[in-house]
């Protein structure tokens, strides 16, 4: 029998904040695709009735050959493509299908990540090949957006092994410091540096050391940041 772990702090919002926070950029969001609620959208583009008969026709049999994700045909005929990009880029849905009846006579189909801006995240996919190269692309998305995010992470940690260094440290990332794990010291760090402890990770193997405040000996290293 072991105990769970619970918590009370309004996490399920929290983490609402943090994919945003993480994976956005100036364009909108960008969804990790396991979470995100549609993986890929079709945008059909056409110019009169005859291109957007066999455009939707097309259109619709992507969608069905695809109906193994989360997939949506956009067919509101009152906006444009361009209009269209840029909604659902702004939505962070991760993969974007392009059909155009020159795609149509080819029997292809032009996919876009949302990850790589541009011709760079574009790629031409033939129909036989839909299913396999969009769940490719989905993993390979996955990976990349994981990926930055570590990298992100990792680069902005510094380990303060001295209340300066602490200081300076949480002014542009986070510090990795020592604490004798007593509320006068945790106060102090706060008041010095509106810093708060964000994490204490469960394994401490290796971390004796002294507290970067008090200098009191301690098996205990946290992560202090400030909070936005």
């Amino acid at each position: 029998l072991q105990y769970c772990w619970t918590t009370s702090w309004g996490l399920s919002t929290r983490f609402v904040g943090a994919i945003i926070m993480t994976h956005g950029d100036d364009q909108g969001l960008i969804l990790p695709p396991r979470l995100a609620p549609i993986q890929v959208v079709i945008v059909p583009i056409f110019r009169n009735e005859d291109e957007q008969q066999k455009v939707m026709e097309y259109a619709e049999k992507v969608k069905n050959a695809l109906s193994a994700f989360r997939i949506t045909l956009d067919d509101r005929f009152e906006q444009t493509p361009g209009y269209k990009f840029n909604d659902w880029e702004m939505r962070g849905v991760p993969l974007r299908i392009e059909i155009g009846p020159r795609d149509v006579a080819n029997d292809k189909v032009v996919i876009a990540r949302r990850d790589i801006p541009g011709k760079a995240g574009k790629s031409f996919v033939e129909f036989n090949a839909l299913p396999q190269t969009v769940q490719q692309l989905l993993d390979e998305l996955h990976l990349s957006m994981l990926q930055k995010a570590t990298d992100f992470r990792d680069e902005h940690i510094i380990n303060a092994a001295s209340y300066d260094e602490l200081k300076e440290a949480v002014q542009n990332g986070w510090a990795y410091s020592h604490w004798c794990e007593s509320k006068a010291c945790e106060a102090k760090i706060k008041e010095d540096t509106k810093a708060t402890i964000r994490c204490i990770p469960l394994s401490q193997e290796h971390t004796k050391g002294t507290c970067v405040v008090c200098g009191k000996a301690t098996n205990t290293k946290a992560y202090f940041a400030k909070a936005y």
